[in-house]
């Protein structure tokens, strides 16, 4: 998993829950039309959010991107991701790229040029968590926006414990599990807070019994069996690698169709006990094979 795998996964799912609440926040003077994530060909095009929205009293299309470091090619994607979806919707875009940790980032509009000819302007925005005020949203209520406001200018235990509270009033169980886990995500990356400080806002979440909490949601319950799975089919594969070099390839092969933890233990022993090559491969060739669930 990729480093920024969490924070995409964990905001695009608030996007999913908070979209109506969140958008106007970030483009003042939109309204989300319909809640849903615009449907668009993925295998064309990997915008991450996509809306329809009404700007400015006529409809449009907001395409926001989450981004957790820099990167040099931002603004090139977003063009190819402005054409996509004008050609397929004639709408107009509204691109938005919203950092949520502190990191260089591109100046708008991205031009194209022929020596000093103009061959081409995108207007875009960028927004950056750490220059927006956590007080503002504390004070606006908007508790959508909640979960961001670790990685905001002003951010401090009491704000952030008021808002942790005003949550805990806001949401039943399970919806403040998600809440509370895609906030604490964000308190965990940003350099907007002292360790001690998260420390304290961590050890106040514990009031709402936050890890008896994650036992209880079927979500995060089923994110983290997965990562048990993961890891074992890993330790399959490293230890065919480690033994039987020339099997790695049918150990990736068949170990990745095998998702019961009782079962990938059982491999790693029989691997390892294996007495040489011939009975390894005959053990991993007993595996289901991609072509088997076809």
């Amino acid at each position: 998993m990729t480093q920024h795998q969490p924070y995409d996964h964990a905001l695009k799912s608030l996007m999913g829950d908070r979209a109506a609440e969140i958008i106007p926040q970030l483009v003042p003077e939109a309204e989300l039309l319909f809640e849903q994530n615009v449907e668009i060909k993925r295998e064309l095009l990997r915008a991450d959010l996509v809306y329809r929205i009404q700007y400015k009293g006529k409809p449009h299309l907001l395409n926001l991107e989450l981004q957790t470091g820099s990167d040099y090619e931002m603004a090139l994607r977003l063009l190819l991701y402005h054409v996509e979806l004008h050609l397929a919707y004639k709408l107009p875009v509204i691109s938005v790229v919203l950092y949520l940790f502190e990191t260089s980032v591109p100046e708008p509009p991205y031009k194209e040029t022929s020596g000093d000819e103009e061959l081409l302007i995108l207007h875009y925005r960028v927004l950056a968590l750490w220059t927006l005020e956590a007080r503002d949203i504390l004070q606006k209520r908007v508790i959508g926006m909640y979960t961001f406001l670790p990685a905001m200018a002003g951010a401090n235990p009491a704000l952030l414990m008021q808002a942790v509270n005003e949550m805990g009033q806001q949401y039943d169980r399970p919806h403040l599990v998600r809440h509370l886990t895609r906030f604490r995500i964000i308190l965990h990356r940003t350099k907007t807070l002292a360790q001690q400080d998260k420390k304290i806002v961590e050890d106040y979440m514990q009031q709402y019994k936050y890890d008896s909490l994650l036992d209880e949601d079927p979500e995060i319950q089923e994110r983290i069996a997965r990562g048990k799975v993961e890891a074992l089919q890993e330790t399959v594969i490293m230890a065919v690698e480690n033994k039987f070099p020339a099997l790695i390839e049918l150990a990736r092969e068949r170990v990745l169709m095998v998702t019961k933890l009782d079962a990938l233990q059982q491999l790693v022993a029989f691997i390892f006990n294996s007495p040489d090559e011939a009975t390894a491969r005959w053990l991993l060739n007993t595996l289901p094979s991609q072509s088997d669930t076809k």
